[in-house]
């Protein structure tokens, strides 16, 4: 059960929990004995003349009065500060599994829904363990102690009151029951809304370049409209209920004002009792009262915990053995045996055999789909192959510690990502205890530096979410310095150079010569000229190896990869003078 998992959470701060709920009794304590004065003022000081004892009462209701202020104001401080601890907890289990979570999982959800996870539902969740809370414990309290003052006082006139309590129940939990399949659609409807919010702002400069803004604006407008119509639906449900529970509290004040006056009549109760007893009434409703508030938020909060514990509760589909091998030394020796890989149902590699000796550099090439980034995923383990094994040093990479593997592995990715932090940090995202000398060492390298010491803050400069105002060739380069600065044995460039120009793409290529220098290179690459330098070029087509040589014995061969360099060469010599074929055929 949900809210069973839930209390687990809040167990850690059981002794703060337990002070709280302690200053929850003595707050409704200090309330209930107010209407007891009160009786004794009206009775014995306006009736009875005995104004000595006035002072004495007045002083009495004063300090009730602070104590039951204070309390309220203690115990609701120790719930709001435990309830964010509990969230903060709930949050960092969370997003600790969203770390763990391998990309095929990532494949399937959007960012939005898991952002919705990890901000709106868990608010909804820590609203439930604050306010929930307390209006749980301390009403229940207050209507035990409250009912029992009530009897003490007039047995007749309570029996008379209790009638109603049944009326209220059955109209809470018919309002529970109608509004528990709303606040799903409420929850789902705002997931979409927040997806398409994020992929919107993430890729504002397409919708803008494109002119799709009104197609944007009306597919946001249909599932807003979905959303507010949802909301509109709950709240027309918790709007009904409000007139029956004031129609409730009214029809409880006439019976009280009736058959309490005739027992006034009757000699059987004093003015103070009917008025310390009508004070009773007033907060015997407010819990009453509370109870919708309480159903609403409870109905809210479960809707939000299903999805929570849902996201939770997701298997990891990659994982480590219990007995995973490090990777201390890694010599950066990397082989495919017969590997086949397919995302569901769509096959993407079939049967892929091939072999990196340590040191070298290996390019591959190959239409759009034809699976040439999914050799990246498989040899960072980021998926499994459906059948073969891939092979690092000698063993199945299954075998390792996948964070020991990666360790091993350096990125540069084809779509630069930068994070909204400064460029240091950046460099540094793999090794962040690098000193500021070995951050500018790598950038140097990168032939970064200049650049960087131009920006207002230099190194300390923040640049913009994904790199945002630096250019195709600074971010590229940055991620270069990144690569550079977490040394790895095996190095992994996918199609680092293909969103620069010609000119950027040289300068490029030669800095990553540097960073290739003793590590194993594996290049994913359009152009020839990113390629054509590897110790051996693979080319695939619908995910199978169809060529495999070096440059020379691919144009030799006049194959695939040949046809690729006539179709490029036209467009070099048009633009940054011609490539020679080792033949020397074609200038």
């Amino acid at each position: 059960m949900d809210l069973k998992r839930l209390i687990k959470y809040s167990r850690k701060y059981l002794k703060l929990n337990i002070l709280g709920s302690i200053l929850c009794i003595a707050a409704v304590i200090a309330a209930i004995y107010i209407p007891v004065i009160t009786k004794e003022l009206v009775d014995r000081v306006l009736i009875a003349g005995e104004f000595e004892i006035m002072n004495k009462l007045i002083i009495t209701l004063f300090g009730l009065t602070v104590i039951r202020i204070g309390t309220e104001y203690s115990r609701s401080y120790i719930f709001e500060h435990t309830s964010q601890k509990v969230l903060y907890d709930f949050r960092s289990d969370l997003y600790r599994k969203l770390q763990r979570q391998s990309f095929s999982y990532y494949d399937t959800v959007r960012t939005g829904t898991l952002m919705n996870r990890m901000v709106g539902d868990l608010q909804s969740v820590r609203e439930l363990l604050n306010s929930g809370y307390v209006t749980l414990f301390e009403g229940l309290f207050r209507i035990a102690t409250t009912l029992a003052m009530m009897i003490s006082f007039s047995p007749s006139l309570t029996l008379a009151l209790v009638v109603i309590v049944p009326i209220t129940y059955f109209a809470m939990r018919a309002m529970s029951r109608q509004l528990r399949p709303v606040y799903r659609k409420v929850r789902a409807s705002f997931e979409t809304l927040s997806s398409i919010v994020q992929e919107n702002l993430t890729g504002i400069r397409v919708v803008k370049a494109f002119g799709r803004e009104d197609y944007e604006k009306d597919k946001f407008h249909q599932i807003s409209s979905e959303w507010n119509q949802n909301n509109i639906e709950a709240a027309d449900i918790r709007s009904v209920y409000i007139p029956v529970r004031r129609l409730i509290q009214g029809f409880s004040t006439v019976i009280i004002l009736l058959l309490g006056g005739y027992l006034v009549m009757q000699e059987q109760i004093t003015i103070g009792t009917l008025v310390a007893f009508n004070t009773y009434v007033i907060m015997l409703s407010g819990p009453i009262q509370q109870a919708s508030h309480l159903v609403n938020l409870w109905e809210n909060a479960k809707a939000s915990l299903e999805k929570v514990f849902e996201l939770m509760d997701e298997d990891i589909v990659l994982t480590n053995k219990p007995n995973a091998l490090p990777l201390p030394a890694c010599r950066g020796e990397v082989e495919f045996k017969n590997v086949s890989f397919s995302y569901g149902e769509h096959p993407v590699l079939q049967d892929i055999s091939f072999k990196m000796e340590p040191g070298t550099t290996t390019a591959v090439m190959g239409n759009t789909g034809s699976g040439k980034s999914t050799i990246i995923n498989l040899i960072a383990r980021f998926y499994d192959v459906s059948s073969g094994a891939v092979l690092v040093d000698g063993v199945n990479v299954k075998d390792y510690d996948y964070n020991e593997l990666r360790k091993n592995i350096g990125i540069v990715f084809q779509e630069t990502l930068l994070f909204s932090d400064t460029i240091a940090n950046n460099i540094a995202f793999a090794v962040p205890d690098a000193s500021r000398e070995e951050i500018e060492r790598a950038a140097k390298i990168a032939d970064a530096h200049d650049f960087i010491l131009q920006m207002p803050q230099g190194y300390d400069t923040v640049i913009g979410e994904r790199g945002i105002g630096l250019s195709g060739g600074q971010r590229q380069r940055i991620a270069i310095a990144r690569a550079i600065l977490a040394n790895p044995k095996i190095l992994i460039l996918d199609d680092a150079t293909s969103s620069v120009d010609m000119e950027t793409e040289h300068q490029i290529q030669q800095t990553l010569k540097q960073l290739m220098d003793n590590r194993t290179t594996l290049i994913i690459a359009h152009r020839i000229s990113s390629v054509k330098d590897a110790d051996q070029i693979i080319v695939l087509d619908q995910g199978r190896i169809v060529e495999q040589g070096t440059h020379e014995q691919l144009i030799k061969l006049g194959g695939k990869y040949y046809q690729t360099f006539i179709e490029q060469y036209r467009e070099y010599k048009d633009g940054a003078g011609s490539l020679k074929l080792a033949s020397g055929g074609m200038e």
